[in-house]
């Protein structure tokens, strides 16, 4: 049916001023934002123990026998509870996070959670982040007041938005049978996942080199530190650009200009492996996220993109200079400052000769 390729966004017809109006009736504001991500590294300081804290308080109740079943199915509840919580804590609050709330709504009406089990649930969540910011302020009430009333609204925008695909599955059950609900239900999220996964792509991709954008890079970029963060590892940045660039546009023109970037485009897929992440920074200027990873497997991709370049009669005259840069467990940084140190890298890289490369110290 039509419907079957619509997001649920569309299907609920949630548009980005819905979105907005929603935030205005919870006097969801600038402030409440700036609140949240206030205490997003506290949160992820202690997110095992808000998981672990939340699951002691939840599991007693009959109704997470059949939801949970075995251990295995327990640990990924965790998991996803705890890229459901980071998530409250990241800032962003647009159509890719309301379509991820309807997710949740769609996934728990299915596995049969009754909506004041979730309701309770979602209860002893925000108790439990509240208690937070009153340890972290020691108990002052004017200092916990903004954190606490940003927790509540966001977690009142979260649960609206889950008890819209709850009371959406009814309305769809009084005309549907059983059989064919569950078969409507699979086939849209299939073709909620493919439309989703195209749209995204569509938005997040430079249109000449077929790279991520710049918007797309620091989302990226965010996810894989705070990834790093919690599991331990470093992450590495490549910052590069095509040296006197502009003399070849002035030269031999924009087209050529542009034969010239989709061909390094190329050449750093070809020099990444599965999980390296390359993106057009702007003009002529890339980036290479590399999760999990040292200074030297960033010069490794380096010297690789000399190979290629080298192999490539197109670009084969066109020298680099590439700064690394890393963040590590122990000497963490945010995603601003990585690219930073890694630009700062690179136009130290510049006062070399060639293809030149330039660590961040």
């Amino acid at each position: 049916m039509k419907t079957t390729f619509h997001t649920l966004i569309e299907q609920l017809k949630i548009t980005k001023r819905e979105i907005e109006r929603r935030k205005e009736y919870l006097d969801f504001t600038d402030k409440d934002v700036q609140a949240l991500v206030s205490y997003r590294e506290n949160v992820v300081e202690n997110i095992d123990e808000i998981v672990e804290e939340f699951y002691k308080r939840i599991l007693p109740f009959d109704e997470m026998d059949r939801v949970i079943g075995d251990a295995e199915t327990l640990r990924r509840l965790k998991n996803h509870q705890r890229s459901y919580i980071l998530t409250l804590f990241d800032g962003q609050y647009d159509e890719d996070y309301v379509h991820s709330r309807l997710r949740v709504g769609v996934v728990h009406k299915r596995i049969g959670v009754d909506p004041k089990f979730y309701v309770s649930a979602v209860h002893n969540l925000s108790t439990i982040l509240r208690n937070l910011i009153i340890a972290k302020h020691k108990g002052l009430c004017k200092s916990c007041a903004p954190g606490m009333a940003a927790i509540e609204k966001i977690i009142m925008f979260d649960l609206s938005l889950t008890f819209d695909t709850y009371i959406y599955s009814l309305m769809d059950e009084t005309r549907r049978s059983k059989e064919e609900l569950e078969h409507y239900t699979v086939s849209l999220e299939e073709v909620i996942s493919d439309r989703t996964k195209l749209l995204k792509e569509q938005a997040s991709h430079d249109g000449l080199t077929g790279l991520l954008n710049q918007q797309a890079f620091y989302s990226e970029l965010k996810r894989e530190l705070s990834r790093g963060l919690r599991r331990n590892h470093s992450t590495t940045l490549i910052y590069f650009d095509l040296d006197e660039f502009k003399k070849i546009n002035d030269a031999q023109g924009h087209k050529r200009g542009d034969e010239v970037l989709q061909n390094v485009a190329e050449s750093i897929r070809q020099s990444i492996r599965d999980g390296e992440i390359g993106a057009r920074y702007g003009g002529d200027e890339f980036c290479i996220i590399l999760p999990e990873s040292t200074i030297e497997d960033g010069q490794n991709v380096c010297n690789r993109i000399k190979e290629s370049f080298e192999k490539n009669k197109e670009i084969s005259e066109i020298k680099c200079s590439m700064g690394i840069a890393i963040s590590t467990p122990e000497k963490p940084l945010d995603s601003t400052s990585l690219v930073k140190a890694a630009d700062k890298a690179m136009y130290e890289a510049k006062k070399q000769t060639g293809f030149s490369i330039n660590f961040s110290k």
